[in-house]
């Protein structure tokens, strides 16, 4: 869907605030520039502009050009733009296009607003909000919790708010090696075997795997089903020096699936992958008090993915 631009109320005189969602397609930076250019000419932006790109799925150089140039206009004029929910790819390509110079943010409209009226905004590369790049405290906060006795829940809900916060995915699920086994985060289901079809796939690709690979891949109905059963449509393999710890099986939310992700998104994906790897490196599976013997589905589950 093209980017739609919406202008926005804010609590602030001169303060103007515009909402960019959808996922780029050919030309939208000249509807961005025609955007702006209606709200200059009116002068509501004296004082800056705020971005709001929390669903701004992807954008492209051209676009990233045009916040720059903005950002650069403004700022002679002694004005900033602030941005709202940039995701990881937003961010970083806007960092790229900005060569340094600092782009503020807030958490909501209002609050980047009432930044720039305040001339007190730290720049992006140090605040983490909405679906930005996951802080290192925030990658370690998750790590920590995998490697503790934290239940399934907590680890799942942890995962999730990584890939959320990242733009990377909607949900997870995370498959660890366990011997010979491969069996789900905090589960005692042997799901599939690393020797097996599934194990020897996953181990034998660095980067991540689509609905369509896995199917054609001729994988037990076992694992079939079981990859049915979570709702992954991308499936990222995990390993540590070459040897396969596991994969999380990622419900990306999106139309089309793997294919959907651009390269910034599949390098974002792949980092996270390979810190989680290395965390399971460094542990055996871990299983909670009253965990230890939970099954992954109810019995008559089991017995469909046994077949």
């Amino acid at each position: 869907m093209p980017v739609r631009f919406q202008t926005l109320p804010t609590p602030r005189a001169g303060v103007a605030a515009l909402r960019l969602d959808g996922a780029v397609a050919r030309g939208d930076h000249r509807h961005f520039a025609a955007a702006v250019g209606e709200l200059l000419g009116a002068g509501a932006c004296a004082g800056g502009l705020v971005l709001e790109l929390t669903d701004l799925h992807s954008i492209s150089e051209e676009l990233a050009d045009e916040i720059a140039l903005l950002r650069r206009r403004l700022a002679e004029g002694g004005a900033q733009v602030a941005v709202v929910g940039a995701s990881v790819v937003v961010a970083w390509f806007l960092r790229r296009r900005l060569g340094g110079l600092p782009l503020s943010e807030g958490a909501t409209v209002d609050e980047a607003a009432t930044v720039i009226a305040t001339g007190g905004a730290p720049p992006i590369d140090t605040v983490v909000t909405g679906r930005d790049l996951p802080s290192l405290a925030m990658v370690a906060g998750f790590l920590e919790i995998l490697g503790s006795d934290a239940s399934t829940a907590d680890r799942t809900a942890a995962l999730n708010g990584l890939l959320q916060r990242g733009g990377l995915g909607r949900e997870a699920h995370l498959l660890r090696c366990d011997g010979d086994r491969l069996v789900l985060d905090g589960h005692l289901d042997a799901l599939a075997e690393v020797g097996g079809r599934l194990g020897t796939l996953l181990a034998a690709n660095d980067m991540p795997l689509s609905l369509h690979e896995l199917h054609v891949a001729d994988l037990s109905p076992r694992e079939q089903n079981f990859l049915r059963w979570s709702g992954a449509d991308v499936v990222m393999p995990l390993k540590a020096a070459g040897r396969l710890q596991g994969a999380l099986l990622v419900r990306s939310g999106r139309d089309g699936g793997l294919f959907s992700y651009n390269p910034g998104e599949l390098l974002g994906l792949g980092l996270v992958a390979c810190l989680i790897a290395g965390r399971l490196a460094l542990s055996t599976p871990v299983r909670t008090a009253g965990e230890g013997a939970e099954s992954l589905v109810p019995e008559a589950e089991v017995m469909l993915i046994q077949v």
